[in-house]
């Protein structure tokens, strides 16, 4: 079983690109612009994404948390251009995807792809499974017929689908076997970068375990880059290497998935983790003390000044109210936004 050859360019890589990752984002920006009354006049903007920086680096998985409206899938959706930023910039492969034009962003597709939250939505209803997984075939011109039928066979295989789901419609499958399928249309063209949008998040637990079981195993097999977006931190520990904790629009914590599991930095994180479940007395005693975050998530239109945690926080003091806290380097690829990090005021909580 193997994939297509990736572009040709990638076999004469020298060794300093190598070196470079996968995915790089700095200050990326998506605002959405409000209007209002008759006339439909432009009133203010939802800032979604708002200044937001990491990278990936080649066959890594870094997973992006937060409750819902904090920006994550947009954040996704931006890297891939399905919606247009409004700033920063996008590197993936070393090329910056902000400055493709329309044809050439075509024909970089096949190197970056996603798998999206509900498998039914998804899919064609129309089209059987057979057409849907050849749809990118065909557009970027693979093979003839035959071949792009024996690329499907070896698709389905390896999401772990029988041959005659071939001429199956989604209406006549399960949700997790619609992802699958939308697995396998992913994939086809071997790309180097894959978003993730919460793709067991509609799933029965019972089938979760599988698809992150099939999503591994294609990444180890074949090197790609996954961006793992979801609400649920606790999945992150079993399936990514770092992690990126978002709250309106903003990163407040990145690290690698040890230190952030074990020595949460920001309230934010330390509330999240509180709150996840767990199976056994000796995951339970390495939780944080339990930390409910007080009221919802603000309404992006009306950010709070200073920090935007600082409404719900059960640690925030006077300079919270101020400027927005920078990212502190807490150690090797560990970052919090806080100013409990900060020596210079004495007049913090602390923990």
């Amino acid at each position: 079983m193997s994939l297509l050859n990736r572009d040709s360019d990638a076999a004469t890589q020298t060794d300093s690109d190598a070196d470079e990752p996968m995915v790089r984002v700095e200050n990326l920006k998506k605002h959405f612009p409000i209007h209002e009354g008759v006339l439909q006049r432009r009133t203010g903007e939802v800032r979604a994404v708002d200044g937001v920086s990491f990278s990936i680096e080649q066959g890594e998985t870094f997973g992006l948390v937060g409750e819902s409206g904090s920006g994550k899938t947009t954040t996704g959706r931006s890297l891939l251009r399905l919606t247009e930023p409004t700033g920063g910039t996008i590197e993936i492969d070393g090329q910056n995807v902000v400055d493709l034009s329309d044809e050439e962003l075509k024909r970089f597709r096949r190197n970056m792809q996603i798998v999206h939250q509900d498998p039914t939505s998804s899919l064609n209803p129309r089209h059987r499974v057979k057409t849907i997984i050849e749809a990118p075939l065909k557009i970027h011109g693979y093979g003839s017929a035959d071949e792009r039928l024996d690329r499907i066979e070896e698709l389905l295989e390896m999401v772990d689908l029988p041959r005659e789901f071939l001429y199956r419609y989604p209406g006549q499958l399960s949700g997790g076997q619609k992802q699958r399928v939308g697995i396998a249309r992913a994939v086809a063209l071997n790309p180097k970068f894959v978003v993730l949008d919460e793709p067991t998040s509609a799933l029965d637990v019972s089938v979760q375990a599988r698809i992150v079981d099939i999503l591994e195993d294609i990444q180890e097999e074949y090197n790609i880059t996954y961006l793992f977006i979801t609400h649920d931190l606790s999945l992150l520990r079993n399936v990514a290497d770092r992690i990126g904790v978002m709250y309106l629009g903003r990163l407040v914590e990145t690290g690698d998935v040890g230190s952030v599991f074990e020595t949460p930095e920001h309230p934010y994180s330390r509330a999240l983790l509180s709150a996840i479940s767990t199976v056994s007395e000796a995951d339970e005693q390495l939780k944080p003390e339990q930390q409910p975050i007080e009221g919802e998530i603000p309404d992006p239109r009306e950010k709070p000044s200073g920090c935007a945690f600082r409404s719900r926080c059960p640690y925030a003091f006077d300079a919270c109210s101020g400027d927005e806290p920078p990212m502190y380097e807490l150690g090797d690829d560990h970052d919090s936004r806080c100013y409990l990090h900060d020596d210079q005021y004495q007049e913090g909580p602390g923990w």
